[in-house]
């Protein structure tokens, strides 16, 4: 999995500093992403019940 997110971290950080170039210019020690990440699973629910789940984060019921 580590080699799996590295390598998305990799792809997205080329990505994103390509099309905006001056954030290299703030960027700490020419590094995108911190060496970290966060992974979690959702159980047997579908995508879509996820998505309102999230979008409905903070609401009172």
């Amino acid at each position: 999995m580590i080699k799996f997110v590295n390598a998305m971290k990799g792809a997205t950080a080329r990505v994103i500093t390509n099309r905006f170039p001056r954030l290299k210019e703030v960027m700490w020690n020419d590094k995108f992403w911190l060496p970290s990440y966060f992974l979690a699973t959702t159980g047997e629910v579908t995508f879509d019940q996820l998505k309102k789940y999230v979008e409905n984060q903070g609401e009172e019921r």
